[in-house]
């Protein structure tokens, strides 16, 4: 299937993935973001693509754009984020603005895209949704598990989540939250919550000495490829139903990522264990989005995202 797709927030790190795998399978993409692209290479100009400099919460405005462009799909991956320190870094200082973008522009945006006909979304929502590891049975979840965020970003995740569950019927529109967990790739320019992964690889890419601390609790990660893909499929394919999916790549400690970041590198750099700064978060279950859409991450290992991480250009993954 391919016809014009938006995709809100397309200027940023997994935005920018969206838009380059829409291009390569034929669509036409709209980007709608004020933010400029922060790629070094940026995003695609020319035939297949067009950017509006819209911001989510700007009704008349996000209106008269999607109104004008016409999507048969949409993707929002819109959130609030302050300078290099993420998405939870920036709700954290201003929750205020936070629940203005993350929760208002989900709605401003629900109604933009009913007026403009668009009955497709899929979105980001968060593993921040979720509460501590231990008040979980067996420190593993699946959608039907109660949220308690810890964090202003998670609950506004949980927020974004409920509006869509209440306006997206009411406007017709078949509206899909993907859960994601930590989300790493190359192209990811700010640190927040890993901000040592980041510098560390950023490190090992220049040949200067690279030094990890790093923890060794395991948690879900996903490389920025398979998030990208797996919001382009829910976004695009009638049978993701599901008002939310967990979704996960694969399962591993800071410690193996970074490892496995060396060792494809080829490099001596010193990756050192420790005990402390593993996101305090269950696991999840992502059965349901591969049991509905067939979703399996190409990336499902320390070994082959560390590879692509090194070398986005490769086409073998495993």
């Amino acid at each position: 299937m391919t016809g014009r797709l938006a995709v809100v927030g397309g200027n940023g790190f997994i935005g920018q993935e969206v838009v380059r795998q829409a291009l390569a399978a034929g669509w036409e993409v709209l980007t709608v973001d004020p933010a400029a692209p922060r790629r070094p290479a940026g995003l695609p100009t020319g035939r297949g693509v067009r950017h509006a400099a819209v911001s989510v919460t700007d009704e008349d405005a996000l209106t008269a754009a999607l109104t004008e462009f016409a999507p048969h799909s949409a993707v929002n991956l819109a959130a609030y984020g302050e300078g290099t320190g993420g998405l939870a870094g920036g709700a954290g200082s201003n929750p205020t603005r936070a629940v203005e973008v993350n929760v208002g522009g989900t709605a401003v945006l629900l109604q933009a895209l009913h007026r403009a006909g668009c009955r497709h979304l899929s979105w980001s929502s968060s593993s921040t949704v979720y509460g501590p590891r231990t008040s979980y049975r067996e420190g593993v979840v699946d959608e039907d598990a109660a949220p308690a965020p810890q964090l202003v970003y998670g609950a506004t995740k949980v927020g974004a989540e409920q509006i869509a569950r209440v306006l997206a019927p009411e406007y017709g529109i078949r509206a899909v939250g993907v859960r994601l967990p930590l989300v790493y790739g190359s192209g990811r320019w700010y640190g927040g919550s890993q901000l040592d992964l980041v510098t560390f690889a950023e490190r090992i890419a220049a040949g200067a000495p690279a030094v990890l601390r790093a923890w060794t609790d395991t948690a879900d990660w996903m490389h920025v490829d398979d998030a990208a893909r797996c919001l382009l499929e829910c976004a695009v394919n009638p049978a993701a139903t599901a008002p939310v999916y967990n979704a996960a790549g694969h399962r591993s400690s800071l410690h193996e990522l970074g490892t496995a970041l060396a060792a494809a590198a080829g490099t001596t750099a010193s990756v050192e264990a420790t005990a402390d700064g593993a996101p305090d978060l269950p696991l999840m279950d992502a059965t349901r989005i591969r049991a509905d859409i067939g979703f399996a991450p190409r990336i499902a290992d320390p070994a082959s995202g560390a590879r692509r991480y090194l070398d986005p250009s490769q086409e073998d993954i495993p």
